[in-house]
């Protein structure tokens, strides 16, 4: 009996230790994440659709970078969609990602009178229907927080994020 206390004393312990760790590792983001929307210094860039997309979506995109001491700490990608907007704003310190917060809107949905879907009311400023915040040390998610729903379910993948920041910082870093 001994034996199983101790061994639940020192998991307990353990864990303890790792989820304080964790609050302090993102207090610290906080921190920085605060200190670089504070700053109105920053120097900015805007490319717009093909300047760094792929394949230019029907509402378009815009991509604007914000460069403090020649270092890229921040950058917002906004993507126009037909049924609203997805915007992720991406954090960096040393040139890595530390933080993502990502946001989706979409337009009230207008039916006619049997109910059935006719459009989307763009006269109207969307609602966000879901958030994301994703808190990243040396690489690796170690929070992330959910509200709402996605319009699709799309899964986050850390990796593709990581992968996706580091081609839009080369891109803005090029096009400076």
């Amino acid at each position: 009996m001994r034996t199983i206390l101790l061994f639940i004393g020192i998991f307990t312990i353990s864990f303890i230790g790792v989820s304080q760790n964790i609050d302090e590792q993102i207090l610290k983001i906080r921190e920085e994440f605060q200190r670089i929307n504070s700053n109105h210094q920053l120097e900015k860039i805007d490319l717009y659709n093909e300047e760094f997309m792929e394949h230019t979506t029907d509402g378009g995109g815009q991509l604007t970078g914000y460069f403090e001491n020649d270092q890229l700490v921040k950058y917002v990608e906004w993507i126009g969609v037909s049924y609203g907007s997805v915007v992720i704003e991406y954090y960096l310190k040393e040139g890595k990602l530390f933080f993502a917060y990502e946001q989706e809107n979409k337009f009230k949905s207008l039916y006619d009178p049997s109910g059935e879907w006719m459009s989307f009311d763009t006269s109207l400023q969307p609602e966000t229907i879901f958030e994301g915040r994703y808190y990243f040390n040396t690489s690796k998610l170690i929070k992330e927080l959910k509200k709402g729903e996605r319009m699709f379910n799309s899964v986050f993948e850390p990796s593709k994020i990581l992968e996706h920041a580091h081609v839009l910082s080369n891109v803005l870093s090029k096009n400076r």
